[in-house]
């Protein structure tokens, strides 16, 4: 398995990279700094030969630095790319058979930046592998894992990943049941819903969770909120203390998706810890 870790010396980064080595430590590493064209100096007939070298060498010494900052037995390959971050990214994952990246959510300020702001939801929105964004430090696997569940083929999905990559933490399924929906196009009023076809509708959906567990022999729980689905999970994941978040990038199609579009991006946006977002 070759793991990814976009890296730029920055805090966030290191905390990406550390947790790369702990969950990955048996697995192929690959350190990738992305230099901006001209980031650093321009002239009027073009960009110093002298100031892209001298970026050049910054970026050895950064990648270095970081693999020297592995624990021992842990070892990793180091990349230079040139252009914008995240079409660079995309391009190597393409082209070096990543099957998992791991970044953090931002980057260093200045020209040199490499994360800073929506790169990383980018990066999850166009990844066609797997994306763990690292938002803070972390010690150890996660104790809480939580896992939007809506019953979608990228869920189960999103379900299997946690379940295999984190054995020993307590898992829950959580079914958000988002009212506005159920209004669909014909602004149906919300007298109008079945409450029964819904709570038959989630109990089928949370069952599907359990089995999916069952299968696999690990235990779940299974718990179901209402409300806006992203602002759902951030509120859930802050209540509990949830330590990883593991969910899938799109949902169910129709009026009780969950996750199609931008929810797993506001989700890496506003989560107060690492979220993984599952193809």
């Amino acid at each position: 398995m070759t793991v990814l870790v976009p890296y730029d010396g920055s805090e966030q980064a290191q905390y990406a990279l550390a947790a790369a080595g702990e969950r990955f430590p048996d697995e192929k590493l690959i350190l990738l700094y992305v230099l901006e064209p001209y980031a650093n100096h321009t002239e009027a007939g073009g960009h110093s030969s002298e100031g892209a070298d001298q970026a050049q060498q910054r970026a050895e010494q950064l990648l270095a630095e970081g693999v020297d900052s592995l624990p021992d037995g842990v070892t990793a390959e180091t990349a230079i790319s040139y252009g914008r971050p995240v079409h660079e990214l995309i391009r190597f994952v393409e082209e070096n058979a990543v099957e998992q990246i791991v970044m953090g959510s931002h980057g260093r300020d200045g020209t040199e930046r490499l994360l800073l702001g929506s790169v990383a939801e980018t990066v999850v929105r166009r990844s066609s592998v797997p994306v763990t964004v690292v938002r803070r430090k972390t010690v150890g696997t996660p104790d809480r894992v939580l896992i939007p569940f809506d019953g979608s083929q990228e869920s189960r999905r999103a379900l299997s990943y946690a379940i295999e990559g984190y054995p020993e933490a307590e898992l829950t399924a959580l079914y958000v049941s988002y009212p506005d929906k159920l209004a669909g196009p014909d602004k149906l009023s919300p007298g109008s819903v079945d409450v029964a076809e819904t709570a038959a509708e989630t109990e089928s959906i949370l069952d599907v969770a359990k089995k999916t567990a069952e299968a696999a022999d690990a235990s779940i729980t299974v718990e179901t909120t209402e409300g806006d689905p992203a602002r759902s999970i951030v509120s859930y994941a802050e209540a509990e203390l949830v330590d990883h978040i593991v969910m899938g990038s799109h949902g169910r199609d129709g009026l009780t998706r969950l996750l199609l579009g931008s929810v797993a991006e506001t989700v890496v946006r506003r989560a107060p810890t690492s979220v993984t977002v599952v193809r």
